[in-house]
């Protein structure tokens, strides 16, 4: 189980305005994850920002993570602008981008990335999208019909 998981990584809060509840994402000391430290951000094929942290990408490319990842970074913003997104059946707020590349080390051929959805509050109390990419790795996806 990944740290976000365990809820170390991004807590999930919960507010209710009349009625309403609002999720949204915390991250250290109560901060929104806005506030702490965006590495960068891109926009899905939904137009949907997605953003990955400092802290994100240090736990992607720890060496008991995927340290494979640390010269990836350019291929993990195209995963997630091009890539195809499947939503977690389990968990609605979880999607999970692949996209393939031949440039990836072998014994791989795609690059996965998680993302978390949800929503924050800005400074003038409207309701923001706050979706970012808990983790990142390669994986070997065999074509249809191809045998090992």
């Amino acid at each position: 189980m990944e740290d976000w998981e365990r809820g170390r990584g991004a807590s999930l809060g919960l507010n209710s305005y009349a009625g309403v509840h609002l999720y949204y994402n915390l991250g250290i000391e109560g901060k929104s994850m806005g506030e702490s430290g965006k590495r960068w951000t891109v926009n899905d094929r939904d137009s949907n920002p997605i953003y990955l942290t400092e802290e994100q990408w240090k736990h992607i490319t720890d060496p008991d993570n995927h340290p494979e990842m640390a010269d990836y970074e350019s291929q993990l913003k195209v995963t997630v602008q091009k890539g195809h997104r499947r939503q977690e059946p389990l968990n609605p707020r979880k999607y999970r981008y692949t996209h393939q590349f031949d440039e990836l080390p072998e014994d791989f051929n795609h690059i996965v990335a998680i993302a978390l959805f949800g929503f924050d509050v800005d400074d003038e109390g409207e309701t923001i999208a706050n979706n970012f990419i808990a983790t990142a790795f390669m994986k070997h996806v065999r074509a249809k019909g191809d045998e090992e």
